[in-house]
């Protein structure tokens, strides 16, 4: 016996230490911790409430386990969820414990932190409030914004009763008309608080009719001419003066001599008669969008001989 407990001693006292070291290297893998920071889910939050305010975003949740497990677990494996079913308007406390953490297996949850978290709770409301467009800048020169055209006009919002109560109005996302030289359409949003939202739909429709600048001319002594020529008659006045209305461009280039009056004739026996002055526009593919104001005298007076 005491051979067996003195013979290879160094041996033996070899084997012992290395049998120390690998027990401690195992009891050491499988208890490692790994810290993680994780979202929290807040689940069936009743129908008419609205979360408004909540403490944290975030929890940290610490877990423990081998290391092996621990290494190929990701923020993603895990969950943690506050259930609001039973909540009430106001402010309510949920307590956080670590059954409250879905983790893989092999996995146990040490500690979650904060412990607590103040949740605030809202009545849901609607309102529907009127859309008002924020342009920025302004036409090209030489051109204008006649009109901005919204569809729809007025929406139906809906978020917590305190945000949604004083609501009048919303102004759309900034819409820039600088340098524009035509009508312009498109899609945009509403400047909305983050927990208000549209009861339907996704947007508005914003049409901006930007056309060029209109002018009023006035052009005189333009001289009426009668028709059939073959009828004898004396026109009194014999000229008229037109005042038009166009885009910039084609106003700054009519003449006189691009505008036609006459009066016709046909049917009048001899006599006195009032003849109203007809004006045609002589180039009308050019001058299409000239528009005549009007003619003075608007009534003339013509003896048929």
């Amino acid at each position: 016996m005491k051979s067996f407990l003195t013979d290879n001693v160094a041996l033996k006292l070899f084997s012992l230490v290395l049998g120390f070291a690998f027990w401690y290297a195992v009891a050491r893998e499988s208890g490692v911790e790994f810290a993680f920071s994780i979202p929290f889910e807040l689940r069936d939050v009743p129908e008419g409430l609205e979360v408004v305010a909540q403490s944290v975003q975030q929890v940290d949740v610490r877990l423990r386990g081998p290391a092996e497990i621990l290494r190929g677990i990701s923020a993603q494996d895990l969950s943690v969820a506050v259930d609001l079913s039973d909540a009430q308007p106001g402010e309510r406390i949920a307590y956080l414990t670590p059954e409250d953490v879905a983790v893989p297996f092999g996995a146990r949850v040490m500690r979650v932190t904060p412990s607590s978290l103040k949740i605030e709770l809202d009545r849901t409301m609607g309102r529907t409030i009127n859309v008002i467009p924020r342009i920025l800048g302004a036409p090209a020169e030489g051109f204008e914004l006649r009109s901005i055209t919204l569809s729809p006009q007025v929406v139906t919002v809906v978020g917590p009763a305190s945000q949604v109560r004083g609501l009048e109005q919303v102004t759309t996302e900034p819409v820039s008309a600088e340098g524009l030289r035509q009508p312009f359409s498109r899609a945009v949003g509403l400047e909305l608080h983050p927990l208000v939202r549209l009861a339907s739909g996704t947007g508005i429709e914003l049409t901006l009719d930007v056309r060029e600048v209109r002018l009023r001319k006035e052009l005189s002594e333009i001289e009426v001419i009668t028709r059939p020529e073959a009828v004898s008659a004396i026109l009194e006045p014999k000229s008229v003066r037109v005042v038009v209305e166009g885009p910039r461009s084609m106003i700054e280039q009519l003449r006189a001599k691009d505008l036609e009056i006459e009066v016709r004739l046909d049917g009048l026996g001899a006599g006195r008669h009032k003849v109203v002055p007809i004006v045609h526009v002589i180039r009308p593919d050019e001058l299409a969008a000239v528009h005549i104001v009007s003619v003075t005298p608007d009534e003339l007076v013509v003896q048929v001989r």
